[in-house]
């Protein structure tokens, strides 16, 4: 299926939820004794422990560490040591630090030396009627690319190939990284504000057990930035030129062919870092059907907020309590989970607090490659995540459910509760690859995020939550309207419970952008 479509049900199903349970998780872990929730904190200590034990007062078993309902998940915080960083590159004389370049190892890399040739890739792209690997050997090299998607590409799929560039380009035996600082770039961010904020701070992932950094594309060892004076150095005695790159960057066509650069570049890198343990909190309803005992659901909700921040004036409010974002989903997430306990489906499904979203999806990405199952693996995601149900809203859009085997199931679910289903009203904004989802997406597994319609006054609602009280102090309980979050959990049960009843295994729609390229047990949907 191609788009969703719109439609509703004259008669909305019945769906036993319990308000009052939506209300006390919603009141209590947007509660200033939770002090917003930060990852790292007591407060957020505090709010996995009360959904640790909501999970045992319904009945879940625990899908945690060790028979518990915790999942502890190591971040790892990486900075770039004060010396140690060095590029040099042959025929353009000594470089300069923040002048020049920068360049950063990667959280499974601390320190180390790479020489290799540089070899221009374009953005980097392989899709339909593009290759921007075709006629160049990335084999041990280091590439040298443009940054971001070019233009005609849809939100979601930008953001997709942008995101998983270095895997790509490690796909194709690149040991470094080079981008390019092109007319369009420099339009947005300054060469200044590059080199500080990429140079200078932090990033943050998780660890494996072995204490090495996730990073996606592992042969890839060192990234880095050239300024636009050194990236048009770079490339003088080429056919192109910035000019050129422009053009590139404007049009989805592949305007200028991959190349040697014939030149070889030198990267000296050395970082260092620090741990920390936050956790997921995971319970599991078991299956009913041992046929389909190892394909494993997981409903999530990022349990965490951005906690306490200082504030000017005395006596102002300093507590970030987070009731839209996300208390409400954690809520709706336990009556989920309240309500299959109570009729379990066939297949397993385990209901995932997830800690560090708000530091980068850290949380999910750690439990979609580290679920900790005994046997099976997950197999589809519902993601509950800011719902704005401030209103009396009257349609839905399911972010990725198009995009495999998950549609019908969907569609049924809203149809029967009398919703909408509408087509994304912003696809400019790539919203399926902004929360828990696209971790789980991006580990193979077909998902699905539920937001809120703009219809019914939905287009107001959700501008005056984003408007003045996303990430803000604001963001209480009293925005909340009970009766809307009550219809947001009763509809996500019933999606949660068609996927896991489902007939067979959910897989991607056949040639989808989403769908994993290189695995052996991901199917993808032939039909239409």
């Amino acid at each position: 299926m191609a788009a969703i479509l719109a439609f509703a049900a004259p008669v909305a199903a019945q769906v036993a939820v319990d308000r009052g349970a939506l209300e006390r998780d919603t009141t209590i872990l947007a509660d200033d004794d939770m002090e917003g929730r930060e990852v790292g904190t007591p407060g957020y200590d505090r709010a996995a422990d009360y959904v640790a034990g909501r999970m045992e007062e319904l009945g879940l078993d625990p899908g945690g560490d060790e028979g518990t309902y915790f999942q502890s998940v190591p971040l790892m915080s990486v900075t770039r040591a004060e010396a140690g960083n060095t590029l040099s590159i042959e025929g353009l004389g000594e470089l300069e630090w923040g002048e020049d370049y920068i360049v950063r190892g990667r959280a499974h890399r601390m320190g180390g030396v790479i020489e290799a040739p540089l070899v221009f890739v374009g953005y980097g792209l392989r899709m339909e009627g593009r290759d921007d690997f075709a006629g160049v050997d990335l084999q041990g090299a280091i590439a040298v690319r443009i940054s971001g998607s070019p233009d005609g590409l849809g939100s979601e799929e930008a953001a997709h190939y942008s995101s998983n560039v270095n895997q790509r380009l490690s796909d194709e035996g690149a040991i470094g990284v080079l981008l390019l600082s092109t007319p369009a770039m420099t339009q947005r961010f300054s060469w200044n504000g590059i080199a500080s904020v990429f140079g200078n701070r932090s990033s943050t992932t998780w660890a494996w057990p072995e204490g090495i950094g996730y990073e996606q594309g592992a042969n890839v060892m060192a990234t880095g930035n050239l300024s636009p004076a050194m990236s048009a150095r770079l490339l003088e005695g080429f056919p192109f030129d910035f000019d050129d790159l422009s053009a590139a960057e404007r049009s989805a066509e592949r305007i200028i062919p991959s190349f040697a650069l014939n030149r070889t570049a030198r990267i000296s890198f050395k970082s260092r870092a620090e741990t920390t343990l936050t956790s997921n909190v995971i319970g599991m309803v078991r299956g009913t059907d041992p046929s389909v005992s190892g394909e494993y659901i997981v409903v999530t909700a990022h349990l965490d907020h951005v906690g306490v921040r200082e504030t000017e004036a005395e006596g102002d409010d300093e507590i970030y309590n987070g009731a839209l974002d996300n208390a409400v989903g954690v809520a709706s997430m336990l009556e989920v989970a309240r309500l299959l306990r109570a009729d379990p489906p066939r297949r397993p499904v385990l209901f995932v607090a997830l800690g560090a979203e708000e530091i980068g999806l850290l949380g999910s990405s750690y439990h979609a490659r580290n679920p900790g199952l005994d046997s099976g693996e997950l197999v589809a995601n519902v993601n509950i995540d800011m719902p704005v149900v401030t209103y009396d809203f009257s349609d839905v859009v399911a972010f990725g459910a198009e995009r495999s085997s998950l549609f019908p199931e969907v569609a049924a679910a809203t149809e029967e509760y009398g919703l909408i289903l509408s087509p994304d009203p912003q696809p400019e904004q790539g919203f399926f690859t902004r929360s828990d989802q696209y971790s789980y997406v991006t580990a193979g597994i077909p998902a699905i995020y539920l937001d809120l319609g703009l219809g019914n006054g939905g287009e107001e609602a959700q501008g005056l939550v984003f408007d003045r009280h996303y990430h803000q102090q604001s963001d209480e309980v009293d925005l909340v309207d009970f009766a809307a979050l009550e219809r947001l959990a009763g509809v996500n049960y019933l999606i949660a419970r068609n996927i896991a009843n489902m007939a067979e295994r959910p897989v991607w729609n056949a040639g989808d952008i989403f769908a994993p390229r290189h695995s052996a047990h991901d199917g993808v949907n032939e039909g239409s």
